[in-house]
């Protein structure tokens, strides 16, 4: 970022506010991202989880994105 300002013998680049502000707002979906898939992550270790698919199909699954697999739910034992 900083040597996009330095580009043209010193003159400001215009148009470096806007994409830096798109490019931050990238950054922070992609963290935002992380951070959901590291929860999810965290969770199935926690719970012991050593098959995430048998995991998703148990209605007692702690992963967020047990509601993926809803119609192949059974009862069953967790994890």
């Amino acid at each position: 970022m900083l040597e996009a300002g330095r580009h043209r013998h010193g003159r400001p680049v215009a148009g470096l506010q806007e994409r830096a502000s798109a490019k931050l707002a990238e950054v922070d979906a992609k963290i935002a991202d992380l951070t959901t898939i590291r929860t999810a992550l965290a969770t199935a270790v926690e719970a012991g989880c050593d098959d995430l698919t048998v995991c998703a199909s148990s209605a007692c699954c702690p992963i967020p994105f047990t509601d993926l697999a809803e119609e192949n739910r059974h009862a069953g034992p967790c994890c």
